[in-house]
């Protein structure tokens, strides 16, 4: 899937570059802040990615891991 490739390369990104704002991750990720800031926000609740508050309230994005397994089990409630 596009998106997913997109979010690890940008999970890699923030890891690599520590950007200081969301305005530096997006000029370097080459997304708009917007689009940023809901993919963080998402990224956020599944404990992916750290939100903090820096000066003049910037959102500064922190990787808290050096490595993301995820294990999806297929067996299970089937849809349709």
């Amino acid at each position: 899937m596009p998106g997913n490739t997109h979010n690890r390369h940008l999970l890699e990104l923030i890891s690599r570059e520590r950007p200081r704002s969301l305005t530096e991750l997006a000029e370097k990720a080459g997304r708009s802040k917007s689009n940023l800031s809901r993919t963080l926000k998402t990224m956020s609740r599944y404990g992916l990615v750290e939100l903090t508050r820096g000066e003049r309230g910037k959102l500064i994005p922190r990787v808290p891991y050096d490595q993301v397994r995820l294990d999806v089990s297929l067996t299970g409630t089937r849809m349709g």
